[in-house]
């Protein structure tokens, strides 16, 4: 029960955090809006995520995105995102609908630069008839005093804009044959810094600006004896950083610390059978880079290893390599001081992508953009 007091009591004086996803290259308009529209035609992603689930409460985040390009949309992609973060036991609920745009830029057939930004509003509330508070408590009975809290805002909306930068540009071996596809981008969160303070007290709570960049590369190992000639290796690292994690060491197990950097890969299982060929796994390690007063007050050793992430998939392709759908699942199991016992974090990623999909021309006929992802499947085969 104490906890649910610290809890408001982050919620009212402290800088709040952004929730991370495991599987963060299956969320890039999450983390950048530039990333709208990167893959060609329409692509939808569905991902919900638990986190230390033997911690007592509900830590939780679903997010539901779209997104689409066509030329028709002045050379760019378009983009809806719904996200819904809660902590506790529905004690602090966060929901974030935002629309992206991003501008596409092509230098080169296998070289393109997008610019994008994004408009949000969120929307944060709290329960407070569920909370309990320190001065309610008697040593021996238990809850059995009213509280002399006075109940601040229950809910409160802001908007927010946010921005970023991306490119893809493929590796060639020789003119014809392309053996990797890279990503890479920035983007800066919360420009707007909302204030989500609850309480009429002057003090503010606002969302600090979050800055993040990211490679993510598909390396394409060719083996005419596996079933589809050839694996994958994908290999990414993600770097976050944004203000204090004040709000976790007052009590509330929020995931995003001052700075945080995932590292690691994915690979396609190679196998001369169709299904296992199908399969991926990925291993991914993240870091926390915390404040040094801040962790030698809880003993808690800094720049320290988080979590190891293994991810296993399913993936399957058309024939022309156009569609795909997707199934993925991480488990995070947490190895640094918190330990084993928060039960670790699970994440399951849905989505599919049609690239093929276009609006139809001024004479009716559909036409798909060339992309360098297309031309990385499609090249030297």
């Amino acid at each position: 029960m104490f906890s649910i007091l610290v809890l408001t009591t982050a919620i009212t004086t402290s800088k709040a955090q952004d929730p991370n996803f495991s599987q963060y290259f299956f969320k890039e308009m999450y983390y950048n809006p530039a990333f709208t529209g990167i893959n060609p035609g329409l692509r939808g992603v569905i991902t919900t995520r638990n986190l230390w689930t033997s911690v007592l409460g509900n830590y939780s985040t679903q997010s539901l995105a779209f997104d689409f390009f066509d030329r028709k949309f002045a050379t760019g992609g378009l983009g809806a995102m719904v996200t819904k973060n809660t902590q506790g036991e529905n004690f602090l609920d966060t929901w974030m609908a935002q629309i992206m745009y991003a501008k596409r830029i092509t230098l080169t057939p296998d070289f393109i630069i997008q610019i994008g930004a994004g408009v949000s509003y969120i929307h944060r509330s709290i329960n407070y008839e569920e909370l309990v508070f320190s001065d309610q408590l008697d040593p021996r009975f238990g809850n059995i005093y009213e509280t002399e809290f006075v109940e601040g805002i229950g809910s409160k909306g802001k908007f927010d804009v946010n921005t970023g930068l991306a490119m893809r540009f493929n590796l060639k071996q020789s003119p014809v044959k392309i053996w990797a596809t890279n990503t890479i981008g920035c983007a800066f969160h919360h420009l707007t810094q909302p204030d989500f303070s609850m309480l009429d007290d002057g003090n503010e709570a606002r969302l600090p600006i979050k800055f993040n960049a990211n490679w993510y590369s598909m390396i394409k190992v060719n083996r005419s004896s596996f079933y589809n000639t050839y694996f994958l290796l994908a290999p990414g690292v993600i770097w976050e950083s944004q203000a204090e994690a004040e709000t976790w060491f007052d009590g509330l197990p929020t995931e995003s610390g001052s700075k945080t950097l995932s590292f690691g890969f994915n690979a396609i299982i190679p196998s001369k059978l169709s299904f296992i060929s199908s399969l991926y796994t990925g291993v991914w390690f993240r870091a926390q880079y915390l404040p040094y007063d801040k962790l030698s007050d809880y003993k808690i050793e800094g720049n320290s290893l988080d979590a190891v992430i293994f991810m296993l998939g399913y993936i399957k392709y058309s024939r022309n390599m156009k569609r795909l759908y997707r199934v993925s699942y991480s488990y995070d199991m947490t190895v640094s001081s918190a330990g084993l016992n928060t039960g670790g974090t699970h994440e399951l990623n849905i989505s599919f992508e049609i690239h093929d999909l276009a609006l139809p021309g001024r004479t009716g006929s559909r036409s798909a953009i060339p992309h360098p992802a297309d031309r990385f499947f499609h090249m030297g085969r």
